[in-house]
């Protein structure tokens, strides 16, 4: 548990310059090791059919908000529930890459910004590995590409009509630039 104080330095109108203390005291080995193993034990339920992941993540996990959502992540980009291998953060592919879909993983320690030591559990419930694209199963994506298709062509067309009658300044060190648009009005 964290221990905040909190300063109020200045007042100006509806302004507040505030200032923090943070103690955070430290945790007993024996506290850390006893927190590792409840998990491991919980991993254990799951792995035996005794608890979903989904309701264990509802009992358990100290993080609100997947706890809210019996443990699905949300996609801090889309906010969606699906990830994008290349747009994944690296840290967190490195820890789901090689588990399979429905398998619950070891017991994970990581460490936040705070150098707080925290223990999770991952487990993968939907791959969707490469393939030619399917409109039954790729409705969502084919969708959002043909939308931004769509914003462009528009964007073309109204920057066609425009272009000519609306003054831009081009400095001199970039006249030689290859423009997608007719910006030099040539």
């Amino acid at each position: 548990m964290d221990i905040t104080y909190y300063i109020l330095k200045k007042i100006r109108g509806q302004e507040y310059d505030v200032r923090h203390i943070l103690i955070s005291p430290k945790i007993s080995p024996s506290a850390f090791e006893e927190a590792k193993a409840t998990l491991e034990e919980v991993r254990q339920k799951i792995d035996s059919g005794a608890i979903s992941f989904e309701d264990a993540a509802k009992e358990i996990s100290d993080e609100e908000e997947s706890k809210k959502l019996g443990g699905m992540l949300r996609n801090p980009v889309t906010q969606d529930f699906s990830f994008e291998l290349t747009k994944m953060d690296p840290e967190l592919y490195s820890q789901i890459q090689d588990l399979k879909d429905g398998v619950v993983s070891d017991v994970i320690t990581e460490q936040d910004r705070q150098n707080k030591s925290k223990f999770k559990l991952m487990m993968v419930k939907d791959r969707t590995d490469e393939h030619i694209a399917d409109f039954s199963k790729d409705y969502l994506k084919i969708k959002e590409l043909a939308l931004n298709e769509k914003r462009f062509k528009a964007i073309d067309k109204w920057q066609g009509e425009k272009i000519m009658s609306t003054y831009i300044k081009i400095a001199n060190t970039y006249k030689d630039c290859d423009f997608n648009s007719n910006w030099l009005k040539k």
